[in-house]
Protein backbone atom coordinates (compact mmCIF):
# COMPACT_ATOMS: atom_id res chain seq x y z
CA UNK A 1 0.00 0.00 0.00
CA UNK A 2 2.90 2.57 1.03
CA UNK A 3 4.54 1.87 -2.17
CA UNK A 4 1.76 2.27 -4.65
CA UNK A 5 0.42 5.98 -3.15
CA UNK A 6 2.07 8.31 -5.29
CA UNK A 7 0.96 6.43 -8.40
CA UNK A 8 -2.59 6.11 -7.07
CA UNK A 9 -2.88 10.11 -5.92
CA UNK A 10 -0.64 11.93 -7.27
CA UNK A 11 0.66 15.37 -5.30
CA UNK A 12 -2.85 15.75 -3.38
CA UNK A 13 -2.76 13.53 -0.16
CA UNK A 14 -5.30 10.25 -0.14
CA UNK A 15 -8.24 10.57 1.68
CA UNK A 16 -8.00 9.95 5.38
CA UNK A 17 -4.55 9.73 5.02
CA UNK A 18 -4.10 9.30 8.71
CA UNK A 19 -5.83 5.87 9.27
CA UNK A 20 -3.85 4.12 6.95
CA UNK A 21 -1.16 3.69 9.45
CA UNK A 22 -2.78 1.53 11.58
CA UNK A 23 -3.87 -0.89 9.01
CA UNK A 24 -0.97 -1.83 7.44
CA UNK A 25 0.80 -2.02 10.35
CA UNK A 26 -1.64 -4.25 11.96
CA UNK A 27 -1.71 -6.45 8.78
CA UNK A 28 2.09 -6.43 8.40
CA UNK A 29 2.28 -7.96 11.68
CA UNK A 30 -0.05 -10.72 10.56
CA UNK A 31 1.81 -11.17 7.83
CA UNK A 32 4.93 -11.74 9.54
CA UNK A 33 3.22 -14.05 12.00
CA UNK A 34 1.92 -16.27 9.26
CA UNK A 35 5.57 -16.29 7.82
CA UNK A 36 7.37 -17.23 10.89
CA UNK A 37 4.60 -20.37 11.29
CA UNK A 38 5.41 -21.11 7.77
CA UNK A 39 9.22 -21.28 8.39
CA UNK A 40 8.73 -22.71 11.60
CA UNK A 41 6.47 -25.64 10.23
CA UNK A 42 9.16 -26.57 7.70
CA UNK A 43 11.44 -27.32 9.63
CA UNK A 44 9.01 -29.23 11.63
CA UNK A 45 7.74 -31.16 9.11
CA UNK A 46 11.76 -31.76 8.48
CA UNK A 47 12.38 -32.98 11.97
CA UNK A 48 9.24 -35.52 11.51
CA UNK A 49 7.46 -33.40 15.13
CA UNK A 50 3.71 -35.15 15.17
CA UNK A 51 1.01 -33.25 13.87
CA UNK A 52 3.19 -30.81 12.04
CA UNK A 53 1.97 -31.67 8.91
CA UNK A 54 -1.21 -30.77 9.22
CA UNK A 55 -0.55 -27.69 11.01
CA UNK A 56 1.69 -26.04 8.21
CA UNK A 57 -0.97 -27.26 5.64
CA UNK A 58 -3.48 -25.46 7.63
CA UNK A 59 -1.43 -22.36 7.43
CA UNK A 60 -0.19 -22.64 3.59
CA UNK A 61 -3.95 -23.29 2.96
CA UNK A 62 -4.27 -19.86 5.08
CA UNK A 63 -1.50 -18.04 2.87
CA UNK A 64 -3.08 -19.57 -0.69
CA UNK A 65 -6.89 -17.80 0.59
CA UNK A 66 -5.28 -14.91 1.55
CA UNK A 67 -2.98 -14.40 -1.69
CA UNK A 68 -6.38 -15.69 -3.86
CA UNK A 69 -8.24 -12.67 -2.22
CA UNK A 70 -5.07 -10.13 -2.78
CA UNK A 71 -5.01 -11.44 -6.06
CA UNK A 72 -8.93 -10.09 -6.68
CA UNK A 73 -8.33 -6.83 -4.67
CA UNK A 74 -5.15 -5.91 -6.88
CA UNK A 75 -7.21 -7.04 -9.84
CA UNK A 76 -10.23 -4.83 -9.16
CA UNK A 77 -8.43 -1.67 -7.59
CA UNK A 78 -8.20 1.34 -10.19
CA UNK A 79 -5.48 0.74 -12.02
CA UNK A 80 -5.50 -2.71 -11.73
CA UNK A 81 -1.92 -3.73 -11.52
CA UNK A 82 -1.18 -6.80 -13.89
CA UNK A 83 2.43 -8.15 -12.53
CA UNK A 84 1.52 -7.69 -9.01
CA UNK A 85 -1.69 -9.79 -9.65
CA UNK A 86 0.24 -12.21 -11.69
CA UNK A 87 2.76 -12.34 -8.69
CA UNK A 88 0.32 -13.02 -5.99
CA UNK A 89 -1.55 -15.91 -8.20
CA UNK A 90 1.78 -17.59 -8.35
CA UNK A 91 2.03 -17.31 -4.43
CA UNK A 92 -2.11 -18.80 -3.94
CA UNK A 93 -1.06 -21.69 -6.73
CA UNK A 94 2.41 -22.99 -4.92
CA UNK A 95 0.63 -22.28 -1.51
CA UNK A 96 -2.57 -24.49 -2.60
CA UNK A 97 -0.15 -27.29 -3.51
CA UNK A 98 2.06 -27.19 -0.93
CA UNK A 99 -1.97 -27.48 1.58
CA UNK A 100 -3.12 -29.88 -0.78
CA UNK A 101 0.62 -32.20 -0.37
CA UNK A 102 0.58 -31.65 3.29
CA UNK A 103 -3.01 -32.29 3.73
CA UNK A 104 -3.18 -35.33 2.25
CA UNK A 105 -3.38 -38.39 3.91
CA UNK A 106 0.46 -40.51 4.54
CA UNK A 107 0.38 -43.93 2.43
Amino acid sequence: MGLTMGARYGIDPPPDAGSLSTLPLVLGAGILVLGGGLVAGGFAVLGDVPRSRLITGVLSGLAAALAAVGTILVTVSPPPDAVLAIALTAAALVFGVAAILLLRPRR
